[in-house]
This record gives C-alpha cells, structure tokens and sequence, in this order.
C-alpha cells in the first residue's frame, strides 16, 4: 500500500471511530433524555390525578351540602344555641298543657372524649298523661341528646310533676381542628 492510501486508511478509520462515539454519545443522550421523559410523565399523571381527586371532593362538598345542613340541624354548635333550645323547649311546654321551669344549665365535658354537651334540668307539672307526653317529646326532639334521669312523681290526684335532667351534644368545629 501506498502511503497515500495508508494516509487515507488512517483519516478514514479516525473519522469512522470519531462518528461511532458521536453516535454513541448521542443514543446515550436519547436514552437519558427518555428516562426524565419517563419521570415526567409520571409526575404529569400524579399531578392530574390529584387535580382529578380534588375535583371530586370540590364536587362532593357541594353535592353535599344540602345533607350537611340537615344533619348540622341535629347538633347545637355553640354554647350561645342553647338559647334557641331553651326557647323552643319553653314554646312546647304550654302546647302540651305542662308548666315548664328549667332550673339547670351548665356546659360539660366528657373527660374520656373531651366532648362538650349543655346539660339542663326541666321541672314541669301537669295531668299525668300531659307529663308523660312532655317527656316522651323531650326524649324525641331532633338533637343529638341523652336523658340522664327523669323523675316523675305524684303531688295530688291531678297533678304530677317531673324532673327531667338532659343533655344536648355541643359540636366545635374549631376544638377539632
């Protein structure tokens, strides 16, 4: 061989090994580059699906608020309703032909739970069958409640008198949070 094409020989395989690195170095560059693809991708999907799921809660928060208002009737959710209570208790008692005295009202908290209920005592008089549909109302009314005692006695052949200690759940968005 000349020297010519020995010459020729020697640029020709620098320049075939030169592009077999340069398209070497670029397929590892296709491959890194598909890999953060991949991770991006990935990271895309995550962050529309939580787009997705908050949609839906945003969806359900309003589907629900209807069914949310109607149990939120069911609970005193301050301290300051238990006016209302008190008011609609007081209405009730002369429909039914009872008279009504609430002789205790106080704030108490359960020590194993920490959840707050009013608790209140009602003394009322009336006919037998008038006291006993009283507290078959007040064990009925439309609050979460529980009836502690409930004493029931005789002060003359007409007239009866009860004493009815109860207490009403306090709910306090602001104590759970």
């Amino acid at each position: 061989m000349s020297g010519s094409t020995k010459k020729t020989v020697i640029i020709a395989l620098i320049l075939t090994l030169a592009s077999v690195a340069v398209f070497g170095f670029m397929v590892f560059r296709v491959f890194e580059q598909g890999d953060r693809l991949v991770a991006q991708i990935g990271a895309l999907e995550e962050q529309r699906a939580q787009e997705a799921a908050h949609r839906n809660l945003q969806r359900i928060a309003t589907d629900s608020q209807a069914d949310r208002d109607k149990i939120k009737e069911y609970f005193l959710e301050k301290e300051s309703e238990s006016i209302d209570f008190l008011n609609q208790v007081e209405t009730l008692a002369p429909q039914v032909g009872v008279a009504l005295k609430t002789t205790n009202l106080q704030l108490v908290t359960e020590k194993n739970t920490k959840q707050a209920w009013i608790e209140v005592t009602f003394e009322f008089s009336g006919t037998r069958m008038y006291v006993q549909n009283f507290i078959q109302i007040l064990e009925t009314l439309p609050y979460v409640l529980r009836l502690n005692s409930v004493t029931m006695e005789a002060r003359s052949r007409s007239e009866w008198q009860a004493s009815v200690t109860m207490q009403i759940q306090v709910l306090s968005y602001d104590a759970q949070k």
